[in-house]
């Protein structure tokens, strides 16, 4: 403890000490300046405000300010339940939408064959099948529940359905 007070007490009869207490105190006294003059500020908006609240207009000010803050909560509280209702709804929509032409029969050109694919992020949709010859066309709608159908497929609709199914 002695060999404390003795570097104190060097380190105040040093002039580099003395200009360091200096400075210190220097900061102290503007830090307390500028914490005064808040401190005023504050007074002074704080002695505004109560005037007014002598005035009736100020307490129907705040009341219906209220309501209003009121009536935005309750407002915002109903947009975030529509918001997560369309986000539930939304997984039912076709976000995947994708063609395959193709010649479905020997000796055919033109690619007049098509199956186009529906999906929802789910991955549930519907595969249609439009298989067209010289005697004419036929289609065909298989379902897609997550990512499978319960009919046999094509091959050329399980490669359509295999390049959109989300592992």
């Amino acid at each position: 403890m002695d060999q404390f007070l003795a570097s104190v007490d060097t380190a105040l009869g040093s002039a580099g000490g003395q200009l360091g207490i200096l400075a210190l105190a220097l900061v102290a006294l503007v830090v307390g300046l500028v914490l005064l003059v808040n401190n005023g500020r504050q007074r002074r908006r704080l002695a505004i405000l109560f005037s007014k609240a002598e005035d009736a207009s100020f307490y129907e000010h705040v009341d219906a300010m209220t309501r209003a803050f009121a009536q935005q909560t309750a407002t915002q509280a109903q947009l975030t339940a529509s918001f997560n209702a369309l986000e539930q709804t939304s997984h039912g929509f076709f976000d995947t939408v994708d063609i395959e032409h193709y010649d479905a029969f020997p000796g055919q050109a033109g690619k007049f064959s098509f199956s186009l694919l529906m999906l929802n992020r789910n991955g549930s949709g519907i595969v249609l099948t439009s298989l067209t010859s010289t005697q004419g066309s036929k289609m065909y709608v298989k379902r897609i529940e997550n990512g499978k159908s319960d009919t046999a497929m094509s091959h050329e609709e399980q490669d359509l359905l295999s390049r959109h199914i989300r592992s």
